[in-house]
């Protein structure tokens, strides 16, 4: 009997918890809008842009479990719903749980998560996606999301506060700069000694999955065939080559199967 294969959420988090129906970042890779399309959950992709809160999930009391939570995972972090967020990260760490925050992150929304959370510091990894540091590469893909300098921003909050720090590049948004993007989140090597280090934990790099299947209606073939041409085969080696040694550098799934590194066995184990 073959194993199923851990992707996705599943690799960093044993459980995923959301309190949202739709996302105000409207990125336009977004695997959750493309599955509520599928699935007949939403009438339009313009639905999904003007997010439902869910108030049973909000209050819901929750259960420890035996790995890490991941909160949220179909959704962000928004300054408009950032009170029943907060009710959400509570409960989840209330119940004794690891928890990893997902996000592209708002400065306003990252500081009062450290504000009200410091009694469960230990218990809390930050994990900022970050794809890119061009903007416009950004605000193309991730519209209604933070700048670069904004979720840099939060990443230094978290990091100033003693909170654990990582940083997603998946998807990777700009394969032409992924070293670039390292080198100014981690710095590594004989001359970085004097530069900030923001990331106490994990930077990992992944493609954008589906490309084609999960883009909106009306994406640019020009911006499609450039993220295509970012994640051939040939470039993730590549990128795998100029980084490999580096210490934080972690590799999500569909990295691991080109370059045919060993996936994860079990729900949290690449956390």
């Amino acid at each position: 009997m073959t194993a199923k294969r851990i992707s996705g959420t599943k690799e960093w988090s044993v459980e995923s918890v959301n309190c949202l129906s739709g996302c105000s970042h409207d990125c336009r890779y977004c695997y959750a809008r493309a599955d509520a399309l599928w699935f007949g959950r939403i009438k339009s992709a313009a639905e999904w842009s003007r997010p439902v809160l869910r108030e049973k999930e909000v209050t819901r009391r929750r259960r420890k479990v035996k790995g890490p939570v991941m909160f949220p995972t179909t959704h962000d972090i928004t300054p408009e719903f950032l009170e029943p967020c907060l009710e959400v990260i509570r409960n989840i760490l209330e119940a004794g749980n690891r928890l990893l925050i997902v996000s592209k992150p708002h400065f306003d929304c990252i500081e009062a998560i450290v504000r009200e959370t410091w009694r469960y510091q230990e218990q809390i990894l930050f994990r900022f996606t970050i794809g890119a540091m061009d903007d416009e590469l950004l605000g193309y893909w991730e519209p209604g999301a933070p700048t670069f300098q904004e979720r840099l921003e939060a990443l230094q909050v978290a990091w100033a506060a003693a909170y654990e720090t990582s940083v997603s590049c998946e998807p990777l948004l700009d394969s032409h700069c992924v070293q670039a993007l390292v080198a100014k989140l981690a710095p590594c090597g004989p001359k970085s000694s004097a530069a900030p280090h923001y990331i106490t934990d994990t930077i990992w790099i992944g493609k954008m999955n589906q490309v084609r299947a999960r883009c909106v209606a009306g994406t640019s073939q020009q911006a499609i065939r450039w993220i295509e041409a970012g994640q051939t085969d040939r470039r993730v080696r590549e990128i795998y080559e100029a980084l490999k040694d580096h210490p934080k550098v972690r590799w999500k799934d569909s990295y691991k199967r080109v370059l045919g590194l060993q996936e994860a066995t079990a729900a949290g184990q690449d956390v």
